[in-house]
């Protein structure tokens, strides 16, 4: 069986600023501290896989999406 979860970036370059947002199972979305990378590497940790990635842009701003999963059970 397996359990999924969503890493969501949202990236402004006038500011240079980017949010982080995790939504893990049975939970909600939370903001999380440090870049994507740093965010991504902790879950990986803790057992998630990268699924699937998806990238979207225009002008000043850019968004990514990445989709984990992770056994759970036997």
């Amino acid at each position: 069986m397996w359990e999924y979860a969503s890493v969501i970036t949202a990236n402004d370059a006038e500011s240079q600023r980017a949010g982080v947002s995790v939504k893990l199972p049975g939970g909600s979305s939370e903001r999380q501290q440090g870049d994507t990378s740093t965010v991504l590497n902790q879950l990986g940790a803790e057992g998630w896989e990268l699924v699937s990635y998806h990238s979207s842009g225009a002008g000043t701003w850019g968004f990514e999406q990445f989709w984990l999963k992770r056994q759970v059970g036997s």
